[in-house]
């Protein structure tokens, strides 16, 4: 069932990224539940444009830590051929290419499934975590949420 929320209609066939634990500490494809989830497209043939709403509920800001959300197409499944069509960074400002640190918000990335002239069927969220600080210091972290809609 869907619900109408602030940007486009949530749909749980299109979520990209929804874990049963609050927060994920290393780096990672994203997951509905515990098990991976690629979004198919289920055609090789046409463009489909649409957003990523990503809700990021925290993000850890600490020294040179840096986390990125990317949204990737393949057409091999994430067994190969995979690029990145919209990327999010948050963390801490001395990290980012912007001046202020960015730790939750809710955010709109738009893509389209087509690199290079080639349609991509499938989709997916993967979050890289950075924490380069000493090993003694709190494990880098980040919590969100990720699903597609219409562009």
């Amino acid at each position: 069932m869907s619900a109408r929320i602030n940007l486009g209609t949530y749909d749980a066939e299109t979520v990209l990224h929804k874990p049963t634990t609050a927060a994920i500490t290393a780096s990672a494809a994203g997951v509905v539940g515990v098990a991976a989830k690629v979004v198919d497209f289920g055609d090789a043939a046409s463009r489909i444009d649409c957003k990523a709403i990503v809700e990021v509920a925290s993000a850890s800001v600490g020294t040179s830590e840096k986390h990125v959300i990317n949204i990737q197409i393949s057409d091999d499944n994430f067994a190969a051929d995979i690029y990145n069509v919209a990327t999010l960074e948050l963390g801490n400002a001395t990290e980012l290419v912007g001046d202020t640190s960015l730790a939750s918000g809710r955010f709109e990335l738009p893509f389209c499934n087509v690199h290079n002239g080639v349609v991509k069927r499938y989709v997916r969220a993967y979050a890289t975590i950075t924490n380069p600080s000493p090993a003694n210091s709190p494990a880098a972290s980040l919590s969100y949420t990720a699903y597609l809609v219409p562009a």
